[in-house]
């Protein structure tokens, strides 16, 4: 395992050797995307629904999100994130194993964080006049071998066309379709 920190030096170095690999990575959209799936993420545990998200995020990711949500239901919560924003994102770390990339993200995130009484709906805990303002970690990995994302617009299971950016789910036969085979998939989020 090579664990790169990176400085302005290395930085375009680490950058060359993943594009080397994966001819369409590119920091900017690699950032993009990070912002977005921090946004549509904290989204689904808010609509209590990880069906748009579940091809983002690895296996133990997602249980643990699924876990988080029953919580939610159990305890008669409505957790609420209001005007999700992202104000930076940085790549802080690449490290490179055998088989994968890790690229660990940083972001500035404001949102409004409360929860509400199912029943009275009043507030319970947060403030939903304040935007919090927190830093996030996210580690994104990806497989050295993963196929290139053109070849994965077809359905693993009946090969119609999908759009994989909606759901990760076949609209005509049901097959979820694994990003981990093609892309960078969210293996870890703190704040």
């Amino acid at each position: 395992m090579c664990i790169l920190g990176l400085t302005k030096i290395n930085m375009e170095d680490l950058i060359q050797k993943i594009i080397t690999e994966d001819k369409d990575f590119s920091e900017s959209k690699f950032k993009a995307k990070a912002d977005n799936i921090f946004i549509q993420v904290y989204t689904a545990v808010m609509k209590k629904d990880l069906t748009r998200v579940k091809h983002f995020l690895s296996e133990d990711l997602y249980k643990k999100f699924e876990q988080k949500i029953q919580m939610l239901d159990d305890e008669g919560l409505i957790q609420v994130y209001g005007e999700l924003n992202v104000s930076d994102t940085e790549i802080v770390r690449i490290i490179e194993n055998d088989e994968s990339y890790e690229i660990e993200v940083k972001l500035l995130t404001k949102y409004l964080d409360y929860k509400l009484d199912k029943q009275t709906r009043n507030i319970v805990s947060g403030n939903d006049e304040v935007r919090i303002i927190k830093n996030m970690r996210l580690v994104f990995s990806k497989r050295k071998n993963a196929k290139s994302l053109g070849v994965a617009r077809k359905c693993p299971g009946c090969g119609a066309n999908m759009d994989i950016a909606i759901n990760g789910k076949c609209e005509y036969c049901g097959s979820i379709f694994k990003l981990e085979e093609y892309d960078w998939v969210l293996i870890e989020i703190e704040g």
